[in-house]
């Protein structure tokens, strides 16, 4: 049995352990959600954790996968993770979360044929889409903070202006200032 078809016969239970640890990430209040809610517009964030496991099992494989759509899927995911209160690793770490269920259910099998050096192959598959995610992650924090600091930026001009108003709409003599 190849790697592809391995992967194919146990991809629905890797998919789903996959779902699951990556739910565990978040408080109990959110998995109740992302678990029991199957719809991708009521739940997205449950969506594209799904959309995103059936790429990444796809990719691990080593079928033939369109990069770009793997890249879109965990692009999607990565920006959820970006924006919430989650430190770095806690975005990336999802993607290492991988390696514990292809170890309990993959590596047994490969053993067996003695293609430990495919089993690595796939690890290595891994640790490259983990240092994707983590150039998605910076992209999108850096999208973030950049959207942080121009909304300071109007926040103060609107400060700015509204004081000016201010100023202008004073009688001369009446504004002394802060001590009086």
């Amino acid at each position: 049995m190849n790697v592809a078809q391995l992967f194919q016969t146990q991809h629905d239970q890797l998919t789903k352990l996959w779902f699951a640890a990556v739910v565990a990430t978040y408080p109990e209040k959110s998995r109740i959600t992302l678990t029991t809610n199957a719809d991708p517009f009521s739940n997205p964030i449950g969506g594209m954790i799904r959309e995103a496991s059936q790429a990444l099992f796809s990719a691990l494989s080593g079928q033939e996968v369109d990069v770009a759509s793997v890249k879109q899927s965990l692009d999607r995911l990565i920006k959820i993770r970006a924006v919430q209160t989650l430190t770095p690793s806690q975005s990336i770490g999802i993607i290492y979360l991988l390696k514990p269920i292809l170890r309990e259910h993959i590596l047994p099998q490969m053993l067996k044929e003695h293609a430990l050096e495919l089993y690595l192959e796939i690890e290595s598959r891994v640790d490259s889409l983990a240092l994707l995610a983590f150039d998605m992650y910076s992209k999108d924090r850096e999208i973030v903070a950049e959207n942080r600091i121009t909304e300071i930026r109007n926040q103060y001009a609107q400060l700015k202006r509204w004081a000016q108003q201010l100023n202008a709409e004073a009688p001369l003599g009446t504004f002394t200032g802060c001590g009086n």
